[in-house]
């Protein structure tokens, strides 16, 4: 799309674009159907023709959401149309709209680079450039705001070759052009805006309230976060809304390249910044333990061997986080490290171990992994004299019946004994449980069914159409293998017997009691069951069709019967 400023001898002159039109809220009227249809679709000449030159009657129209015809045109992509409202009626370029977003704004969002390019030439020879370049919505945006939110680079370097500073502009939310671009993981954009800054210092308080080593770590762009440090090393001592410094931030994504980056380069600081906890207590060394990324824990122990020791806020090290969470792969790793067998049985605030939280969250696999390791101690009570074998017997949550089984079964078969205190009993409302029994006559008839249908499947498995072949050298082979319905045959025959077995499989671990595991089984047994009705039809079909494949007339029969069915 090619726009180009056309020369208008009614055109309004430059002298008069200084001061804006100004046109109540209450004043604006809906444009007509037909004018707004012309516009969207980019006909001129009807256009032309449903509007009169009076200004400020053209100048009121406007959309349900108050977009002028240039708003609607730029959002369109209509160089030509936009070309004819701005010679016509040069105002509108500055009006706004409900949202109190320009021209601009609009052709920004859709990413209409061409437009972008009009427009902002146009003002600047009417003088109004810094004006409408830096203009911001009701939200606090600029035209670049909502270029990077709609990630139309192309426009965003433009708009920043026209005026640079606007780069470190906020918006209501704190967030600056520079943050979106760092957050997009726009490399070449984020050095450009960053290029004339003199004094490093101030990046800090022109960047918005959101900090750009967390937005390059959000992008998990390690170019990008060396660009930004290296600007002001500072800037990694930054929090965000949730009190997290950058390797907090960056544990909790898995971001384990920036994190080495961070603690390499940035030796002593970033030290520092591993004994800094978040607002909720935890470091960062806990949220990469609570996040299962054993390469970065690898990484704090690389660098800061000591911060093993850390404790949250409830008096939990990062075993205790870790098995809470069910990260099983970080539980083994640290076993093999706690030589000193201390993390395994420290007890939080609570007096509760490891063990005892991977049981209260059923975590099944980590209390297995606990209790084959002949170093914890499995008799430790909490505060409230209960061990994990009291805890997992005295679980009252119905809806993990299965997981609440396998982490007693662990328990139990490691020895684990109970405390002195009687198990407390609770009485869960019914109200509350997910009851399976409301699937029990759907079992039965869906077991029923699934038997049958692989019993028919197996048997005719070994009974093959034509038999088999009694004489050498093929002996024992079938006798129609080389027939393509035979091979049809095998095929959905085979497919009938394998659903029907996972079918009849499913069915049967749902008989363990678990409300979520039957429903679960219910979901997956239901489909398997038609596919395995459906193929051996399918497999009747071929191995009928094949034994009277000398009779065209009955085959034909029985094909068209079976499509009619």
């Amino acid at each position: 799309m090619k726009c180009a400023i056309k020369s208008d001898p009614g055109s309004t002159s430059t002298a008069s674009l200084s001061t804006t039109l100004t046109v109540e809220k209450d004043e604006s009227e809906i444009m007509n159907p037909k004018i707004l249809c012309a516009v969207r679709a980019g006909d001129k000449e009807s256009l032309v023709k449903r509007i009169k030159d009076d200004a400020k009657t053209i100048q009121r129209l406007v959309d349900n959401h108050g977009n002028s015809l240039l708003h609607i045109a730029a959002a369109s992509g209509h160089g030509n149309i936009v070309d004819y409202i701005v010679s016509k009626f040069p105002n509108l370029v500055r009006k706004g709209n409900l949202m109190d977003e320009t021209a601009l704004h609009a052709a920004a969002r859709a990413g209409c680079l061409t437009i972008v390019e009009f427009l902002v030439r146009f003002v600047i020879e009417s003088l109004m450039c810094d004006m409408l370049i830096s203009a911001k919505s009701n939200n606090g945006d600029t035209a670049l705001h909502i270029a990077l939110k709609e990630k139309h680079e192309d426009v965003a370097f433009y708009l920043l070759s026209v005026r640079h500073d606007v780069s470190f502009d906020a918006n209501n939310d704190g967030v600056s052009p520079l943050y979106l671009a760092v957050e997009a993981g726009y490399c070449e954009l984020v050095t450009k805006m960053l290029e004339p800054l003199s004094c490093p210092s101030k990046l800090v308080l022109i960047s918005g309230a959101k900090s750009l080593v967390h937005a390059a770590m959000r992008a998990k762009r390690r170019d990008i976060l060396g660009i930004v440090l290296r600007q002001n090393p500072r800037l990694i001592e930054l929090r965000n809304e949730e009190g997290r410094t950058c390797l907090s931030f960056g544990a909790s994504i898995g971001f384990c390249e920036g994190i080495s980056y961070i603690l390499s380069d940035f030796d002593k600081a970033a030290s520092n910044l591993c004994y800094v906890a978040d607002d909720d207590g935890f470091f960062p060394i806990h949220m990469a333990a609570r996040e299962g990324h054993v390469r970065i824990i690898k990484e704090f122990f690389k660098h800061c061997p000591d911060s093993v020791e850390l404790l949250n806020s409830q008096c939990q090290n990062i075993l205790h986080v870790a098995a809470k969470t069910g990260r099983s792969k970080v539980v083994k790793y640290l076993l093999k490290l706690d030589e000193e067998r201390r993390m395994m049985n420290e007890q939080d605030l609570d007096g509760n171990t490891p063990l005892h939280l991977a049981t209260k969250h059923r975590n099944s696999m980590v209390v297995n992994i606990l209790t084959w390791n002949e170093n914890v101690k499995l008799a430790t009570m909490n505060n409230d004299g209960f061990t994990a074998l009291d805890i997992a017997e005295a679980l009252k949550d119905n809806a993990y019946i299965l997981r609440k089984r396998l982490t007693r079964m662990a328990l139990v078969s490691a020895g684990a004994p109970n405390g002195p205190k009687q198990i407390p009993l609770h009485r869960v409302s019914p109200s509350l449980i997910h009851n399976p029994e409301i699937y029990k006559d759907s079992f039965h008839t869906l077991m029923v069914t699934a038997t049958l249908v692989a019993t028919v499947t197996f048997t005719a498995g070994f009974t093959l159409p034509g038999g088999y072949i009694s004489s050498a050298p093929d002996l024992g082979m079938a006798a129609l293998i080389d027939k393509m319905n035979f091979k049809l045959f095998i095929l959905f025959n085979s497919i009938s017997m394998c659903s029907s077995v996972v079918t009849i499989m499913a069915l049967i671990w749902a008989q363990l009691g678990d409300a979520i595991l039957t429903k679960k089984a219910f979901k997956l047994a239901l489909p398997l069951l038609v596919t395995a009705l459906q193929s051996m039809a399918m497999a009747f079909v071929a191995g009928v069709t094949l034994v009277v494949s000398d009779l065209p007339w009955l085959s034909h029969l029985v094909l068209e019967s079976s499509f009619c069915s």
